[in-house]
């Protein structure tokens, strides 16, 4: 994975102690590198959550679902996104995503609602599984534990508990591998998508080998997440992907948002390319701060390739700085699995370079105590 970045602009990268290259100064930020084990344990993560779901059996009709609803906030809903994107020309029941405290007008009995939340004890999933309890729908709750779980035994409903201990931050958004698994074995076991134990355990096994120039024992020379992370310190971030890494926008974006303390903001091609291509006037100092970074694929479909190139063009015109992570997969599920991997890393070592613990998300616990009174 160490060519996944490419550099419009070539840099000499410093090669002094800084902090990306001092484990014993990251450890200080990031308490006795609780995330960086959480990222580093993501092929584990894919494995066990597959498995884990596995073990669950669920009701024949379930594969009968006329559509599939997933409820859940923040990090408990991307891996749903994900493999929505990835699997999209695969998948052919109508599959909502719900990050709200109502289910749609549409669900009925007749539909298929997995409610996940990482804690188990989120409001407004909870609020979801209340209104799907009443349409007697076909439900799955994925959960770490907490209230959710807690109805899903008063209600005699298959559930699959999160196996937390493999994610030893206790961010959601860093045990993304054990939902990933767990989600793509209910699809696989209702019948919604043909995939295998083996086709898991070899991504797994890919991931694993790709991930190992991306850990901070890997010097920033030869560190591509630790280079583009310099590279978008201090900037306003666009993120650009299409197709099957439409998800991955999302998810780095909030990475990064939440981690790293940073702006970074998801587009979508070919949507993009109606709108966001003239903001770029005012202010102009907009422009300084901000770097876009393409999210790149052999497998884009030709038409998207294309839109890519000249997208990142007319970037280039308005002097935006460039960035390219640049997937090598052959299969749309390790390219995701090679993004996703990568974009953590990069989050994690921007939060480093800010000097802010990643785990730390003052704001959010401020405003849930607020919410609360």
């Amino acid at each position: 994975m160490s060519n996944v970045l490419k550099l419009y602009k070539q840099k000499t990268f410093l090669m002094n102690n800084n902090i990306l290259d001092n484990q014993t100064l990251m450890s200080k930020l990031d308490k006795n590198l609780l995330v960086a084990n959480s990222l580093s344990g993501l092929p584990t993560q894919l494995l066990a959550g597959w498995q884990n779901a596995q073990k669950t059996k669920l009701p024949a009709n379930y594969s009968q679902a006329g559509n599939i609803i997933f409820c859940g906030m923040g990090g408990s809903n991307l891996a749903p996104e994900l493999i929505s994107e990835v699997f999209y020309g695969q998948i052919k029941k109508p599959l909502a995503l719900v990050r709200d405290y109502k289910l749609p007008a549409f669900a009925d009995k007749n539909s298929l609602i997995v409610v996940c939340s990482y804690s188990g004890t989120t409001e407004e999933p909870i609020s979801c599984l209340k209104e799907a309890l009443k349409l007697k729908a076909k439900i799955i709750v994925l959960a770490g534990g907490g209230e959710l779980i807690g109805m899903a035994k008063k209600n005699k409903l298959p559930s699959i508990i999160v196996d937390t201990s493999l994610n030893p931050s206790g961010q959601p958004r860093y045990g993304l591998g054990l939902q990933l698994g767990a989600v793509t074995n209910i699809l696989a076991q209702t019948k919604i998508l043909k995939i295998s134990t083996n086709d898991i355990a070899r991504s797994a096994e890919r991931l694993d080998k790709l991930s190992i120039s991306l850990l901070p024992n890997s010097k920033t020379a030869a560190n591509s997440a630790k280079q583009l992370a310099k590279e978008l310190k201090d900037k306003n971030i666009l993120i650009i992907g299409a197709e099957h890494l439409n998800g991955n926008t999302r998810v780095l974006a909030n990475q990064i948002n939440e981690s790293a303390k940073q702006l970074a903001v998801p587009f979508k091609l070919p949507e993009l390319n109606h709108h966001l291509l003239e903001a770029f006037n005012h202010p102009q100092n907009l422009i300084k701060n901000s770097a876009v970074v393409f999210l790149r694929s052999g497998l884009y479909s030709q038409p998207l390739t294309k839109r890519l190139a000249v997208t990142q063009k007319v970037f280039q015109k308005l002097k935006l700085s460039c960035l390219i992570m640049d997937s090598s997969a052959g299969n749309k599920l390790d390219s995701m699995l090679e993004i996703l991997a990568f974009g953590s890393w990069v989050s994690f070592y921007l939060s480093m370079l800010n000097n802010e613990n990643p785990s730390n998300i003052p704001w959010v616990n401020f405003f849930k105590k607020e919410l609360h009174k």
